[in-house]
Formats: structure tokens, sequence, C-alpha cells
């Protein structure tokens, strides 16, 4: 009988991990950029396209029986590639770099896609290394601004996205990913 693996590939994660950890990539700026981390966008924007990009990658290399599964069932139906399809790979950039041992999803339907995180290593980094009033204007949402537009573009969908809850003010982030139509 053949044996499936129905997790993500932990390994997978740590490797994306180790290179992408985020205190290591804040206290980089931070000797590029001593002052000031608002002017570090193209960085941050960067630094969370890769991100994507290497979730994207490894998570084709390394794939499990639940994705296999859901992508058979949307080759035969047609549906539900929004947003399945780029929430796995949304899912592997976050857990490579965050303390979750989930995503936590709010919405997952052919429209919306949406979900939060209370717990941000890169906010607290950017806390750590430039101080809490910095931290608190939430430049660090440039990275996930980048992670969303890089996977849901490398699979042809026109999302808006929406930051609609932040930790600085609601105590978690909370992203809202709509399908745009192409007309």
């Amino acid at each position: 009988m053949e044996k499936y693996e129905f997790d993500l590939d932990q390994e997978m994660l740590k490797d994306i991990s180790e290179e992408f950890e985020p205190f290591s990539f804040v206290n980089e700026l931070k000797l590029r950029n001593p002052k000031s981390i608002t002017n570090a966008r193209d960085d941050l924007i960067n630094y969370g396209k890769k991100l994507a990009l290497k979730s994207i990658e490894k998570g084709q290399e390394r794939t499990d029986r639940i994705y296999e599964v859901m992508k058979e069932a949307i080759d035969k139906t047609g549906e539900m590639d929004f947003p399945l399809i780029p929430q796995r790979y949304i899912e592997i950039a976050y857990l490579s770099i965050q303390p979750i041992k989930r995503l936590w999803i709010l919405s997952n339907n052919h429209e919306v896609f949406s979900y939060k995180i209370k717990d941000c290593n890169l906010y607290r980094a950017i806390e750590k290394e430039y101080g809490k009033e910095t931290a608190q204007k939430m430049v660090c949402n440039q990275v996930c601004f980048a992670i969303i537009d890089a996977v849901f573009s490398c699979f042809s969908f026109n999302v808006g996205i929406s930051h609609i809850a932040t930790i600085a003010s609601d105590g978690k982030c909370q992203f809202k990913i709509e399908k745009m139509n192409n007309s």
C-alpha cells in the first residue's frame, strides 16, 4: 500500500525559514538603514516577493496528498482554483516565518479569501530593532502585500487586497483578498 504524506513537508518549511528568518532580515535592514525602516519599502517588498516565489517553488517540488487530491478535483470540475491553489502557498510562506502552527482562515470561497495573524515575527523584529513607535506604523504590511500579490499573480488572479485589521491597533493583522473580474 502506498504511503501518503498529508501534511506540509516540515523540512521544506525549515529550509524556507532559515533563508527568510525575519529577525535576521530586519537586522540586516538596520545595518543598512540604522535610523529608519520607513525608507526601506523596496527591501520589504523584495523580501515578501522572494519569500512568496520560494514558497511556490518549494511547494511545487514537495507536494502532499491533500494538495494532489485538491488539484485533481479542480482539474475535473474547473472550480475553486481561487482561492485554494494560492492559499497553499500563502500558508507555506507564513508557516515558514511566523510562530504559528496554522494560518487562521476566516473566509475561503470563490470570491473572497481572508485570514488573520495574531503573532508576527516581522512586526516583533521591527519593534526590537527600530522601536515600538516605528513598528506601529505597520511598514511590515509591505511584506504581506508583496506575498499576496506575488502568489495570486503567479496563478494569474487579478485581486483586490485589503488590510482590514492591524496588530498595532487591533492586536492582529487581517487581510481580505477579493477576486476581481478581468473584464
